[in-house]
């Protein structure tokens, strides 16, 4: 069992904005939600995050996934925030993974690997190798053993040449944290209280330290700023697709493909430029997804086809489906096999049966569709009455005409056919029966002439 606490109590300064950066959307979620999700995966008990008293909309979120909360009393650097979490552990004998903020994309297993790493050892430093390590905190060795932990500004010029840097990352024994980090200084030229300070402080009084590097810097690097969230951003997310793109999935850019959320794929898929999946998506087999289309939490079948600039939204498409262009498929929605929707279609919570076609420019809304149904162009479900939802049922085997209007509630039995232009506001009676609902046309001859006469 082990804890953690997150710091995420800075000021947020140079996000030149009026929230915690730990809020701001990063691939599909909050900073902070990513965070919190991998350590709950590596089976933590409890996660304590230290925030500022400003940050109402953040400590709101961590009510919410049921985070604990303490306040920084000073914004005095990371050792005065990491002793504020260390202070309502639930045991000073735990295990505490300490992590910072504002860093997303730290792995489960490397969550796991820190906490190992302390089995036989007082704590343990994250570190990482990089090819640019300006503004990073130099890991000092003597021989293959850390001696301490040299902040860039603090550090020397030799100093400055080393690529292994401090991560931030640091897991240790509460008890040994509570004891030493009043010890710390703040020698240094930003006269903060730096937590890293506390390896040295170790190792003199010969503590053993052990350190875990992390084989990729995606898991360790921060957002600082708005340039470094869409940077990040978009490095995590072509990995994604390029990890999707080597697995056997045709993705026609990676670089073009948003991978926000949790996205399976079967064999033979293929996914045009310009696609978003959020949340969760599955996408079945032999199916081919069309330039800009949007997903987020659905189920799409085998052998289908979603055309350009569809959106498909809390929704399952069955196997054979065609859908698309400009279709818009709303939560609750249900289409059956080889169900055809087609462009400016939308349909919101509502299952559609086997083989039935919406082809054009139509609102299907809480409504029942049998199988083999023909919807024409410009129907639509006249569902809400201003105060509440009504259901429409559409039985199998009808034709419903062009711009036809189905005020709910609503039958349409079986076999039923319904003349272009009708406005339907009574149940019919199926069996192969047509129903004509318009008003009578009617021709007013000279209607032009009289008008003009009128107004002089």
């Amino acid at each position: 069992m082990f804890s953690t606490i997150i710091l995420g109590a800075g000021k947020s300064t140079r996000m030149k904005a009026n929230k915690s950066k730990l809020l701001f959307d990063i691939a599909g979620k909050p900073i902070i939600t990513h965070i919190v999700e991998a350590v709950r995966q590596a089976k933590c008990s409890e996660i304590i995050c230290v925030v500022n008293r400003e940050s109402k909309d953040l400590v709101q979120l961590l009510k919410e996934h049921k985070v604990n909360i303490t306040f920084q009393k000073k914004s005095n650097g990371t050792a005065g925030a990491a002793e504020a979490g260390s202070k309502i552990i639930s045991s000073k004998n735990r295990k505490v993974l300490i992590l910072c903020g504002d860093a997303p994309f730290i792995t489960t297993q490397s969550i796991k690997s820190m906490i190992k790493k302390i089995s036989n050892a007082d704590a343990c430093v994250g570190t990482v190798e990089l090819d640019i390590p300006k503004g990073y905190g130099r890991i000092i060795r003597q021989g293959n053993k850390i001696s301490e932990i040299v902040e860039e500004r603090d550090s020397t010029i030799e100093q400055r040449s080393i690529r292994e840097v401090n991560t931030g990352v640091i897991s240790i024994h509460n008890n040994v944290l509570s004891q030493f980090i009043t010890e710390i200084k703040n020698n240094n030229a930003k006269k903060e209280f730096y937590l890293t300070d506390i390896i040295k402080i170790l190792i003199n009084k010969k503590y053993k330290i052990n350190t875990f590097k992390f084989s990729d810097d995606l898991e360790v690097a921060g957002v600082n700023s708005k340039v470094d969230l869409v940077n990040l951003e978009k490095k995590y997310l072509l990995r994604k697709a390029e990890r999707l793109l080597e697995t056997g999935t045709l993705v026609r850019d990676p670089s073009k493909t948003d991978i926000r959320g949790d996205l399976k794929v079967k064999k033979n898929v293929e996914i045009d430029i310009n696609c978003v999946f959020e949340d969760t998506v599955t996408i079945g087999e032999n199916t081919k997804i069309g330039h800009n289309c949007y997903f987020n939490r659905c189920k799409i079948g085998d052998n289908v086809h979603i055309k350009p600039n569809t959106i498909i939204f809390g929704s399952s498409i069955g196997n054979e489906c065609i859908v698309g262009p400009y279709a818009r498929i709303r939560p609750g929605t249900s289409l059956k096999s080889e169900v055809h929707v087609g462009n400016f279609v939308e349909i919101k919570n509502s299952t559609i049966g086997n083989r039935t076609k919406i082809n054009h420019l139509s609102y299907i809304g809480d409504a029942t569709l049998g199988s083999d149904i023909n919807i024409g162009a410009g129907t639509i479900t006249c569902n809400y009455d201003g105060d509440k939802k009504h259901k429409t049922s559409i039985e199998s085997n009808s034709f419903i005409g062009s711009g036809t209007r189905l005020v709910a509630p609503v039958k349409v039995a079986k076999g039923s056919y319904i003349a272009a232009g009708s406005t339907v506001t009574k149940d019919t009676p199926g069996g192969g029966s047509l129903t004509i609902a318009r008003s009578k046309q009617v021709s007013i001859p000279k209607w032009r002439t009289r008008q003009i006469k009128g107004k002089k």
